[in-house]
């Protein structure tokens, strides 16, 4: 869709959600108006299945390299694993010389991912963010037939579901052990705008009661950094949900490129893309994902500097366009070992690791599909933030716990499902 508008000189742009608003000066009727400033918009949506530059070229007035330009800007703030089917772009032309003036990605009502022409001429990143209201979400059940049903009877939406029994299930054998009355706990983590719910919510805590279980628990730690590869739910003692699972090759999960089909931004030609790009910084860690031998390292022009691992089921793991090899063929390696530092070398646009997994059959498949987790243990600094976290858990279930009572004493009208403790931006109050 194009639109063609109109933008006043005297407009500004609100800091919040990114709209004209039209201001009269003082002295407006002392001076002359300036000629008027005509921009084309182009409307856009992400394609199911598709990324960023796929939806880009779909669009017509849109040409390959003006969706490149845009993509290769907007990578390595957004990370491309979370784009959605559906989700809105808009796209400001110049008219005349047919140039992008900027470009706008809102994924939700509340956000805004914007590039702007700055005065050198390329593309300027800026994340506009609408404060929304942060509610606590208490939902407790009762297993009649799955778990998942019993989610979707509480209004929890499919995503959100899929995440507690991801996380149940790392820690109940819901085949062999679960039992017809077992019982559920959630505690979500819920973001409103305008008395609106967003998309979307975290898992703070879950837990399961069952006959033959006894009492399991999992909490959410949030690291320090919104993409820490430490973010995650662990047990009380900090143990992660399944110590069996591949680390993370990196320190901060950010993909700027995932897995399968897409137009390659150096040959500009549609190819497969047999791994998962990770943002980094030139001698950023990179650590092998678990024990196993390394059976070929070495540089060619496409892959730069490499490592290739096969671990004890002889999957094997890749590891490209590094900066510095810290490992030799033949050497064996343990989970979560510094094996090299990311890096630009080989046929590249800028730093990052490309990470490809091949099964025994020699066949790649997607790293996304595999559970990933950063330690089997928290532990020093990180568990102790763990433990006051899990404090704070604790005393948001309470305080449910605590009007469950006053309502079944006649005290208070019933407390329902949700805990309403808010906070505006993170700052509770």
């Amino acid at each position: 869709m194009i639109t063609v508008f109109v933008l006043l000189s005297y407009g500004r742009r609100s800091s919040l959600n990114e709209e004209t608003v039209t201001e009269t000066p003082s002295d407006l009727f002392d001076t002359e108006l300036p000629d008027k400033e005509i921009s084309v918009l182009i409307e856009g949506t992400i394609l199911p299945g598709k990324g960023m530059l796929d939806a880009l070229t779909a669009v017509e007035g849109i040409s390959l390299e003006q969706a490149f330009e845009i993509s290769e800007s907007l990578k390595y703030d957004v990370d491309f694993r979370f784009i959605v089917a559906g989700e809105r772009f808009v796209v400001e032309m110049h008219p005349e010389h047919n140039t992008i003036k900027s470009f706008s990605y809102m994924p939700d009502p509340v956000t805004t991912h914007r590039l702007f022409r700055n005065i050198d001429g390329s593309l300027e990143y800026e994340l506009i963010e609408i404060p929304t209201e942060k509610r606590y979400r208490y939902v407790e059940g009762e297993i009649s037939t799955t778990l998942n049903r019993a989610l979707n009877e509480r209004e929890i939406e499919p995503s959100v579901a899929a995440t507690v029994c991801g996380i149940l299930e790392c820690i109940i054998n819901f085949r062999s052990d679960a039992r017809k009355g077992d019982k559920f706990t959630v505690l979500l983590e819920e973001r409103y705008h305008n008395g609106d719910k967003l998309r979307g919510a975290r898992v703070l805590f879950a837990s399961y009661d069952g006959v033959r279980t006894g009492r399991r628990v999992a909490y959410y730690f949030s690291d320090t950094d919104k993409n820490s590869a430490y973010n995650a739910h662990y047990t009380k003692s900090g143990e992660a949900l399944i110590v069996t699972a591949l680390r993370y090759p990196v320190d901060r999960v950010h993909v700027t490129s995932p897995f399968g089909y897409r137009i390659h931004p150096v040959t500009r030609r549609r190819s497969f893309h047999n791994g998962v790009d990770y943002r980094g910084s030139i001698g950023d860690p990179v650590y092998a994902v678990a024990s196993g031998v390394v059976i070929d390292t070495g540089y060619d022009n496409i892959s730069g500097n490499r490592i290739t691992i096969e671990h004890p089921d002889k999957t094997r793991t890749a590891y490209y366009h590094l900066n510095r090899i810290r490992v030799r063929r033949g050497q064996r390696v343990i989970a979560r070992q510094r094996i090299g530092d990311i890096g630009r070398t080989g046929r590249v646009t800028g730093p990052h690791l490309h990470f490809g997994v091949m099964d025994p059959k020699g066949n790649w498949i997607n790293p996304m599909n595999r559970r990933m987790i950063a330690t089997k243990r928290l532990e020093g600094e990180k568990y102790a933030r763990f433990l006051v976290q899990m404090d704070e858990i604790d005393e948001l279930l309470s305080s449910h716990i605590r009007k469950e009572r006053l309502f079944a004493n006649g005290n208070i009208n019933n407390p329902g499902s949700s805990l309403i403790i808010s906070s505006l931006n993170g700052i509770s109050y």
